[in-house]
């Protein structure tokens, strides 16, 4: 059965294309938006993080209200060498995302627990076979193929630890590249939540995109030894394994079928 959904339907309930639907609401009202998003709720899990310098004063109003952590700098660690800056820096949970989205938008704009199965630039079809009919389609889905491009990975797991004693930090680590390079680059990402609670992340860069999680989670606790830290429980855990590219055929890459839809990065 075909139902017409909105003026604008936005495919994913990421960071992007929440973002994409709050925005809408507020500078666009007069127009209909369906946020479509095929897990049980908006954001996934995730944290995500950025220097306020990123955002224009014009667009804080945006993302202010997601914001769950703020600091007023961060560190850097390579071996001999720390420095911290003093660049303000902030945090978004997906919990507080997809509260949001349920305060701000109406109800009849949030489609959750149906995955879509294709969409052209009007319509779109989800997995229990109803179609919609839009005025456009936005794809905020991410990338999940990537022909013509060249280039590794960014892979990483991340953990909120609960400590027996105090952590110690009064502003995030940005990057500890003090660890044991393997692979390529790596480094620890430490972001300082409450005096007994860190979310602990290793990263490192790849030229493949497979993810040894028991590896990555024994690197964590690792590094929380180093720092004489103690977990007494992980109420969190988070993966990711993002593109990172270096070259490629950019307009052969968007005339891939599949691919011409107005699409975001995920």
């Amino acid at each position: 059965m075909d139902r017409h959904a909105s003026d604008i339907a936005i495919l994913g309930g990421g960071l992007a294309g929440a973002l994409i639907a709050l925005e809408l609401a507020a500078s666009r009202p007069e127009l209909s938006v369906l946020l479509v998003e095929g897990q049980s709720s908006f954001g996934g899990n995730h944290i995500w993080s950025f220097f306020q310098s990123d955002i224009s004063p014009q667009d804080s109003a945006l993302v202010d209200p997601l914001v769950v952590s703020r600091w007023t700098g961060y560190d850097v660690h390579f071996q001999g060498h720390s420095r911290r800056l003093r660049t303000p820096y902030r945090s978004i949970t997906s919990e507080r995302l997809n509260r949001h989205l349920h305060e701000v938008l109406p109800e009849p704009s949030l489609l959750t627990g149906t995955p879509v199965v294709s969409a052209s630039q009007r319509t779109f079809t989800l997995a229990d076979g109803q179609t919609y009919r839009t005025g456009g389609v936005i794809d905020a889905r991410g990338i999940h193929s990537l022909p013509h491009m060249q280039g590794g990975w960014q892979k990483f797991a991340g953990q909120v630890l609960t400590l027996e004693q105090p952590h110690g930090l009064d502003c995030p680590i940005v990057m500890d590249a003090r660890v044991e390079q393997v692979d390529g680059y790596r480094f620890v990402y430490c972001l300082p939540f409450s005096p007994n609670e860190v979310f602990v992340e290793d990263t490192y860069y790849s030229d493949t995109p497979d993810l040894d999680l028991p590896k990555l989670r024994a690197r964590i606790a690792e590094y929380a030894t180093t720092q004489d830290w103690t977990i007494a429980s992980v109420s969190r855990e988070e993966t990711g394994v993002l593109p990172v590219i270096a070259a490629g055929d950019f307009q052969a890459f968007w005339e891939t079928p599949g691919n011409r839809l107005p699409r975001l990065p995920e």
